[in-house]
């Protein structure tokens, strides 16, 4: 057990070879991403309060239940019309954390699939727009059937010191959950951003209870590239979520 602010980078090695050694037997990228989060959450459990592992994909190749997830947001938001079937969509695979209620996908409520429909609405979600902005993901929103993300070589990071006092340029809170971060006592947030071939991006974000710079958290990229690098197999082939989930 250790904490983010102070793991060496032989440290950070262990993590990864334990996440490959778990994620190896996985059949789909969803089951290699709990194995993945698990082992985080395992590595650094004093620090790490929530973890989650996203996924963007286009609207067409989810699964029924995030489609409906996903339409849902859509039309509560009268955003219909700015839909198609190539629609990215920031799609939860897995998370853990110290409440037992975190640890299935399936029990998150309000961020199993968030449409990246238009620029404005995702601006009006300060968390997923800082997150977006900080790791330089260009979606262009003017979605035609376009390829939609960066390069297989991109790697983003996205960090919010102190998740207590953060806002944006418009003074909004940047992590909005107020009761959450207080009842947890959540300071840093980060997340770092891993892409594959296809352009669909791989995003680890954590809620930690300390601290921790941007520079520590640069140090923190072998996780992502790790989890990349051991699940590539699974993207190329198709294989994202369990059948029928």
């Amino acid at each position: 057990m250790m904490l983010f602010s102070e793991a060496r980078h032989r440290d950070l090695l262990d993590v990864v070879d334990r996440m490959r050694a778990r994620i190896r037997a996985s059949t789909t990228l969803e089951a290699a991403a709990q194995d993945a989060i698990a082992a985080v959450c395992d590595a650094f459990t004093e620090n790490e309060v929530l973890a989650r592992m996203f996924i963007t994909l286009p609207f067409a190749q989810l699964p029924e239940p995030l489609r409906r997830a996903a339409w849902s947001v859509v039309e509560a938001q009268s955003l219909q019309a700015t839909m198609s079937e190539t629609t990215p969509v920031l799609s939860l695979l897995a998370t853990g954390g110290k409440d037992p209620a975190w640890r299935s996908r399936h029990t998150s409520r309000g961020h199993a699939a968030i449409p990246l429909c238009s620029k404005v609405f995702v601006d009006s979600i300060p968390m997923v727009a800082r997150m977006l902005q900080e790791m330089g993901i260009d979606l262009g929103l003017t979605i035609a059937g376009e390829p939609w993300l960066g390069g297989s070589g991109w790697t983003g990071l996205f960090h919010v010191e102190d998740a207590r006092s953060a806002r944006d340029e418009l003074g909004r809170r940047i992590i909005p959950a107020v009761d959450f971060i207080e009842a947890h006592h959540v300071r840093t947030v980060f997340g770092l951003g891993k892409s594959y071939a296809n352009g669909s991006i791989a995003s680890l974000v954590v809620f930690a209870n300390s601290l921790i710079p941007r520079e520590r958290i640069e140090a923190l990229a072998p996780l992502i590239n790790g989890f990349k690098a051991g699940t590539m197999h699974h993207v190329a082939n198709g294989r994202i979520f369990a059948a029928g989930q």
